[in-house]
């Protein structure tokens, strides 16, 4: 299976960068091609192996946005002092998010602006269950959130000098970057119910155990950081399967899909090692949408959650 073959290419990679040095050719403009030949190779094992030379990747080359793994490597790279092409991307992340907050278009944010781009921001690591929702954080009081980040805005603009009652674009990415560096410094593994933040594109990091225990919060609690992850990966392998972008899969693509949610439990024996024609046939007809002509998310999302909280009960 595919996904047990991850950790032997990187010993691979990892061996023929070896060799490369040993034998004086590694220098920096090698390795670096080398490495980033890996990467792009790294990236098509995201998709599934009927599907890959067919379709370009959904999401481009900034899988951190996708990846829960790459996104925390990639923010400790973007927060360190060293330029980098992470820190570029984050820049321009960044940069785009203060614009679409900034309704008057002169680069300064009012306070009720700088609110409303935190919560553009944060909408990426709560996607991989890295931060709490709003409502979480601040108990459901819109009063309570307003006042904490207008404590924020105004530490923030009296940063470099006086306060001027606006914060520039230099300000916020300055701020915003140390504040990711301080987050993804710490212990991330904290915010888990488990112990373990399981990133279910990367199991060959995991045993059966760590996979079982989040499962069983995940199918549980709504509101857990395990559910929010299991929502990405469904969510994120849907697209990727979706290789006509309608939104809902037929057939084929169904198959591919069912193929690349199991392969997730087949690493650990918890799942049969195929699924038969015949059981897909009656997977699909239960789930097709006659009027849209395929699958939709929404009832692959809902059959995931009742087949795993049976599985994990």
């Amino acid at each position: 299976m595919l996904v047990h073959r991850l950790p032997l290419l990187r010993m691979i990679g990892l061996l023929l960068m070896w060799l490369l040095l040993l034998h004086g050719r590694g220098n920096s403009n090698v390795v670096s091609a080398w490495i980033s030949k890996m990467s792009c190779f790294s990236t098509i094992l995201r998709t599934s192996r009927v599907n890959f030379a067919k379709a370009a990747s959904p999401w481009g080359s900034a899988t951190w946005r996708v990846d829960r793994t790459e996104f925390l490597a990639f923010c400790k790279a973007a927060s360190a002092d060293t330029p980098s092409q992470a820190k570029r991307e984050w820049n321009g992340f960044l940069t785009l998010a203060f614009a679409d907050a900034d309704k008057s278009k002169t680069g300064q944010l009012t306070p009720a602006e700088f609110d409303e781009c935190c919560e553009a921001v944060a909408s990426l690591p709560r996607r991989f269950g890295l931060a709490p929702s709003w409502e979480q954080e601040y108990g459901g009081s819109m009063e309570k959130r307003l006042a904490s980040r207008g404590k924020m805005f105004d530490e923030i603009d009296s940063m470099h000098g006086p306060a001027r009652g606006w914060i520039g674009p230099a300000q916020f990415i300055h701020w915003a970057t140390n504040h990711v560096g301080h987050k993804v410094g710490g212990n991330v593994e904290a915010g888990s119910a488990t112990g373990k933040m399981v990133d279910l594109y990367h199991i060959e990091n995991y045993d059966s155990d760590d996979f079982l225990n989040a499962m069983k919060v995940a199918v549980a609690n709504p509101k857990s950081p395990e559910h929010a992850r299991l929502y990405e990966f469904l969510l994120t392998v849907f697209v990727e399967e979706d290789l006509e972008c309608r939104g809902v899969v037929g057939f084929d693509g169904f198959e591919r899909l069912v193929e690349r949610a199991a392969m997730v439990p087949r690493t650990f024996g918890l799942a049969p090692k195929e699924t038969s024609k015949e059981k897909l046939e009656e997977l699909y007809a239960s789930m097709e949408d006659p009027r849209l002509k395929g699958v939709t998310f929404r009832k692959f999302l809902q059959w995931s959650y009742e087949h795993l909280a049976k599985k994990v009960a």
